[in-house]
């Protein structure tokens, strides 16, 4: 297999490779009662999303490299290390090593591991205590894993493991890391930004909320998944970096769910057009949109700006708004 070396320098280009996850079980049984531990508004349909997401990987496949994130898992658990550290990691915080499910797990073949990884594992109803218990699974299923930008993201030859706004899906960030440190497909080294950088431990950041412009410049949201702690654990990883380093970070509502991650309100579509959410992005709010430059190892500045694309102008990257929605109707806008 060739190695697929990382190198992301902005967000669009040419795709050498893309790591997807398909939706399935972990999706289909939700219910009502742990859709909202699963950070879910509501149910997901999967015999309707399942048929759209498959058209999205077909497209995909006809242009690039398409990776399964449980193809991938299955072939790191062929090494025998790799396994037994990835188990014990998950077993140590989500069950601090007691729990009859790591027990469990350590036992399985490697195909159903990885299924049961992310599908969940169900309870044994075997005693009083666990017969009633309200909870199904010993083991959590993940149904937010098709939102694979989350879990980590690339930058430059580098990937940064996500540190997750919600203990529920740290184990994604555990199976990537995983993955991208030992499976022979991928030349990189990922760096724990939160683990390496945040003192705090108020820390949390995840892909969604990060756009890579060019090579020196990042967009970063700051919101109710990434914190401004997790920001600056950043700020301090590319001290490290040579050259001046760009990150213009927006501020984001906690609330309704549509305002998440940054990418939800701000997508680059071409070198000279992006989609914005305009109330938010361009128009006067109490959200800052702050810009920060890291040069000789330390930050050289930190000041306010307009918006965005005042920000981007200003470093050479002129863009066309296109409005979500369209300019005509208040109510999609």
């Amino acid at each position: 297999m060739d190695q697929l070396p990382i190198n992301i320098n902005s967000e669009i280009g040419k795709l050498n490779g893309v790591i997807i996850h398909v939706p399935g079980p972990e999706v289909e049984n939700m219910t009502p009662e742990n859709a909202q531990r699963a950070l879910y508004s509501d149910i997901l349909n999967l015999s309707i999303a399942l048929p759209e997401y498959n058209n999205f990987m077909g497209v995909l496949k006809k242009y690039t490299r398409v990776f399964e994130v449980g193809e991938l898992l299955v072939d790191i658990l062929q090494d025998e290390m790799v396994r037994n550290n990835l188990v014990s990691a998950i077993c140590r915080i989500e069950h601090h090593g007691q729990d009859e499910a790591c027990r469990f797990v350590e036992e399985v073949e490697n195909d159903d591991l990885a299924r049961q990884l992310i599908e969940g594992v169900e309870m044994r109803k075997d005693t009083l205590t666990r017969f009633l218990d309200g909870e199904r699974y010993s083991i959590h299923p993940l149904p937010n894993f098709f939102f694979t930008r989350d879990a980590s993201f690339s930058v430059g030859n580098e990937v940064m493991i996500s540190k997750m706004a919600n203990h529920v899906r740290v184990r994604e960030t555990l199976i990537m890391d995983a993955i991208f440190q030992h499976h022979p497909a991928f030349r990189t080294k990922t760096v724990n930004l939160a683990g390496q950088y945040d003192k705090s431990g108020k820390a949390s950041i995840e892909g969604g909320d990060v756009i890579v412009v060019r090579k020196d410049i990042f967009l970063v949201g700051s919101g109710d998944r990434t914190t401004p702690q997790g920001i600056d654990a950043l700020v301090e990883h590319f001290k490290t970096k040579p050259g001046v380093q760009h990150i213009i970070v927006q501020e984001l509502p906690y609330k309704p769910e549509s305002f998440i991650h940054l990418d939800m309100t701000f997508t680059i579509l071409d070198h000279d057009k992006c989609m914005i959410y305009q109330p938010l992005i361009l128009e006067a709010t109490k959200f800052l949109t702050i810009h920060i430059t890291i040069g000789d190892d330390k930050v050289t500045s930190i000041r306010e700006e307009a918006n965005l694309l005042s920000a981007l102008r200003k470093l050479g990257i002129d863009l066309e708004p296109v409005y979500c929605g369209g300019q005509n109707d208040d109510y999609i806008m």
